[in-house]
C-alpha cells in the first residue's frame, strides 16, 4: 500500500462513511464550480488541478475502503473501452 492510499484509507476509517460521502460531494461540486469559472474566465487552470486533486484524493479513499482491486479493474475495462470508442471515432473520421 502506497502513502497516499493508506492516508485516504485512514481519513475513511477516522471520521466515516457518511462524512467522506459528504466531503467527495463538496469536492466534486468545488470542482465543477471550478471547470465553470474557467470557462468564463474566472478561474485558472490550477484553480482546477487544485480541485481534481481534492476530488482524486477522495475516490482513492472510497476505492480503497470498498475494494481497490475492483476499482482498478473497473478502471482498466472503462479506459479499454474509451480506447476502442477513440479507435473507431478516427477511423470514422480520419482524424
Amino acid at each position: 500500500m502506497t502513502e497516499e492510499q493508506s492516508i485516504c484509507l485512514d481519513a475513511i476509517k477516522s471520521w466515516g462513511e457518511w462524512e467522506n460521502f459528504g466531503m467527495l460531494a463538496e469536492e466534486s461540486g468545488e470542482m465543477l464550480s471550478s471547470i465553470n469559472k474557467l470557462f468564463r474566465g474566472r478561474a485558472s487552470e490550477d484553480d482546477v488541478i487544485t480541485e481534481l486533486a481534492d476530488v482524486s484524493l477522495v475516490i482513492t479513499a472510497f476505492a480503497m475502503y470498498f475494494d481497490y482491486d475492483k476499482y482498478l479493474a473497473e478502471k482498466e475495462r472503462k479506459l479499454q473501452r474509451l480506447k476502442k470508442r477513440l479507435e473507431e471515432w478516427h477511423n470514422l473520421t480520419g482524424r
